[in-house]
């Protein structure tokens, strides 16, 4: 019943993450701690999930799966917080859709918290108008970029996410060199190198 419980516990955690996204879907004012609770909820609790699974069908100590799972909640974490910044940075053709959508579907990740936290009302105004008509029409995807850039949004979260990312590789450093720690390694660099 041990992975039966960790399954109902992570649909839990990311049902409740999804009604979460739901409330705040068009909101500004959204904070770090509730960019990263949302965070916790649908994509980190995933990733912890999943390697406590692995650890489980591998018969390792209950001390080791917990700390796979705090590595896998370490690179969650990590991973979200680049694709929140792909949502800016990348090219439609790399990411498989449209960049920006993420503001013009009413969602406001860490780049735009950072870059809020110091913006001026005019600026504000410009991020809200995008929220509210779900387009680019008004105020174009250029404006928003360069607001990111005046008050170093994507500089931040990257930061925040190689915190993450060196989280998780110092968590796999205290295990035993072998085939398995190479490969979740890899992984710590496919996270943090990824452009799409």
């Amino acid at each position: 019943f041990e992975i039966l419980d960790l399954l109902i516990t992570l649909t839990q955690q990311m049902v409740d993450g999804a009604l979460l996204q739901l409330e705040r879907i068009g909101k500004i004012d959204i904070s770090e701690a509730d960019s990263m609770e949302l965070i916790d909820r649908k994509t980190a609790s995933l990733f912890a999930a999943c390697t406590r699974l692995g650890a489980i069908s591998a018969g390792v100590t209950e001390e080791q799966q917990s700390i796979l799972g705090e590595f896998g909640w370490n690179l969650g974490m990590a991973f979200q917080l680049v694709d929140d910044i792909l949502d800016f940075t990348s090219r439609e053709a790399v990411l498989g859709k449209p960049v920006g959508n993420d503001l013009r579907e009413g969602k406001v990740t860490l780049p735009l918290i950072y870059a809020l936290e110091d913006a001026s009302p005019a600026d504000r105004a410009r991020i809200q108008t995008v929220l509210t008509d779900g387009n680019y029409e008004r105020v174009h995807f250029e404006e928003i970029l360069a607001i990111l850039d005046r008050h170093q949004g994507i500089e931040r979260a990257r930061a925040r996410a190689q915190e993450f990312t060196a989280k998780a590789r110092a968590i796999l450093a205290g295990f035993p060199d072998c085939p398995a720690r190479t490969a979740l390694f890899a992984a710590t660099d496919l996270v943090a190198d990824r452009d799409r």
